[in-house]
């Protein structure tokens, strides 16, 4: 957690909160594993640990001493001051010291007013080159920084409510007021790192129930695309294949904060949960992204004919059950990038039969520009060489079919608890001794709960559990 204070006290992440290997990804450039089932183990209290354990271990300790070490090497940002020359890299503050944008001083003659507002003493213009928190409001205009547009664009800001940037010039004795801008990979990079990175929250999830049983309701009647919304997703799909970064994988290490779980990255689209083309989009875009393993598909095919039903059965009634049997994975990018688009362009501009509405908005097909420059990029697709399920035992109900658990992406305990957790939890107004009696509550149930799921599989016997 001081780890976590730090970096956001050094500009390294905008979110305390964030977890170790969230934090080794933004400073360090470097991914920290935490996939391994040993996270998850039960034994963790043990005077003696395994080699394996020993070694998740000092991993965190060593990421953990390079993050400070690292860390220690950056300045604190600090207040501007009055010599400072126009160019210079700035941030923009909330009230609570939460940086909401970075920008630079603006190069523009001084003026009286600005949009209205008066420019004092106290008050500096800023043009705005990158918006970290849209709907943040800037006091002085009355308005969110959403609603002046994208960026660059300039603004009057209290100078107590900026900060000098430690990544560019900063004292008057600088020979050029012009500052250069990084590479267009980088801010490729930056920017997709920075779409990845922003939380989800769980009444956002429209992909929840993509493997439930499909309903009379599911299936598209005679649906129309608006002519509008297809032509913004053939323009913006168009521009992403132009753009001299496409094709190019991101140099540096796989990056924790990325390759995340595939439902997470889905889940960047902001699609309305009652469109009548949803959960169909929803199933489309799993097929796409997610290929089942050809061997385990042929095994699973053949046993359900023997057994009076098929695949194209199952998957739509049943489809936990074949992805509890049934290995997946991510194509590479020149596989993956024509399925998704394909998938985006069919049904981004479905029209509801009750709202007349397409299913993508414009904030939506930006959405899909992103994950389709994350794809040409390589951050979507499985890592080569890396298993990502492993045999936990086999189906003597049907002909012992195996097994899987995957651990791709965010695991089971990470999503079964802590997102469980949250909804525990009232929305605000809470005491530390409410919160954390409502905690040890949540604790205690979830406990109960895992011990009869083990006794139920396993037995009596809770040897085998060790």
């Amino acid at each position: 957690m001081e780890l976590a204070k730090l970096a956001k006290e050094k500009g390294a992440i905008s979110d305390a909160r964030l977890s170790l290997a969230d934090i080794c990804a933004a400073v360090l450039h470097a991914r920290l594993d935490k996939s391994t089932p040993l996270r998850v183990r039960t034994d963790w209290d043990q005077p003696e640990l395994s080699p394996e354990q020993c070694q998740y271990a000092a991993l965190d300790a060593w990421a953990s001493l390079q993050i400070y070490n690292q860390l220690s090497k950056v300045s604190l940002p600090g207040p501007i001051t009055d010599d400072m020359l126009p160019g210079t890299p700035v941030s923009i503050l909330q009230d609570d010291h939460q940086v909401i944008a970075h920008g630079i001083l603006s190069q523009e003659p001084l003026s009286s007013t600005w949009k209205s507002v008066n420019h004092t003493k106290s008050r500096t213009r800023i043009t705005v080159q990158k918006v970290l928190v849209p709907a943040a409001v800037l006091p002085l205009h009355e308005a969110s920084l959403a609603s002046f547009g994208p960026a660059p664009f300039d603004v009057l800001v209290k100078k107590s409510r900026i900060h000098c940037r430690v990544d560019g010039p900063t004292q008057s004795h600088h020979t050029s007021s012009q500052t250069s801008s990084p590479p267009a990979g980088r801010r490729h990079e930056e920017d997709l790192l920075q779409f990845f990175s922003t939380p989800i929250l769980p009444d956002n999830d429209w992909t929840q129930d993509v493997d439930e049983p499909m309903e009379i309701s599911d299936h598209m009647h005679a649906v129309e695309p608006d002519a509008a919304s297809l032509q913004e997703g053939i323009l913006l799909t168009n521009q992403v294949e132009l753009e001299e970064h496409a094709w190019t994988p991101l140099e540096r290490y796989i990056l924790s904060n990325v390759l995340m779980d595939i439902w997470h990255a889905m889940n960047r689209i902001k699609v309305p949960k009652e469109h009548g083309c949803r959960r169909p989009f929803a199933r489309a875009l799993r097929d796409a992204m997610l290929i089942p393993d050809a061997d385990d598909k042929k095994r699973i095919s053949e046993y359900l004919v023997s057994v009076g039903t098929s695949w194209d059965e199952k998957l739509r009634y049943n489809a936990r059950w074949l992805w509890k049997h049934c290995k997946r994975t991510v194509p590479p990018p020149d596989q993956l990038y024509p399925a998704v688009k394909e998938v985006f362009m069919t049904f981004g501009p479905m029209l509801d039969s009750k709202t007349n509405k397409p299913l993508f908005n414009s904030q939506a097909w930006k959405d899909a520009g992103n994950i389709l420059k994350a794809i040409q990029a390589g951050l979507l697709s499985d890592p080569p060489g890396v298993p990502l399920y492993f045999q936990i035992g086999v189906d003597k109900e049907h002909q012992n079919l195996p097994i899987y658990r995957c651990v791709r992406g965010t695991n089971s305990a990470e999503g079964g608890v802590h997102h469980s957790g949250r909804r525990h939890l009232p929305i605000s107004g809470v005491s530390a001794r409410h919160a954390s009696a409502r905690l040890r509550d949540f604790v205690l149930m979830h406990n109960l709960l895992v011990s009869d799921v083990w006794v139920i599989y396993f037995g009596t016997d809770m040897s085998l559990l060790l």
